[in-house]
């Protein structure tokens, strides 16, 4: 029933399945959204999901009616909110291909490239990912 922007920071989302294990869903970044299905789908999602913060998070959040009515006075708000769906979508798609290498070493090795690429911080030592993941 919110719309959630990430300012600042890093969130993990994640969803609990009937048999008790938590999926990482999405790894969200600054000027990420989440929050936006009942947006698009007119009502409330029966998806539930749990916002983890890896690091200190500044976000701003709306009720769903206010985002929805702030794109029918504003064109450029719903073209900002499929900016921002568009990279979701291209993360998603990212984050499948990695998942279908054949073995792990090749999997592991395509997820801290993605990692590096998205949470990365270049130093002269080389890249850290100052993010805690099991």
């Amino acid at each position: 029933e919110r719309v959630y922007l990430i300012r600042r920071g890093a969130v993990r989302l994640s969803r609990v399945y009937e048999s008790g294990e938590e999926i990482t869903v999405a790894l969200l970044r600054e000027n990420s959204l989440f929050g936006v299905l009942s947006l698009l789908t007119g009502h409330r999602s029966d998806r539930f999901y749990h916002a983890i913060a890896f690091t200190r998070v500044e976000m701003i959040t709306a009720p769903a009616n206010s985002v929805l009515r702030a794109i029918e006075a504003d064109a450029s708000v719903g073209l900002l909110l499929l900016q921002g769906l568009s990279s979701r979508i291209l993360q998603t798609e990212t984050m499948i291909e990695t998942l279908t290498h054949r073995d792990m070493s090749s999997r592991l090795v395509s997820f801290l490239m993605v990692l590096c690429r998205d949470f990365g911080v270049a130093s002269e030592k080389g890249i850290t990912i100052d993010l805690r993941l099991s």
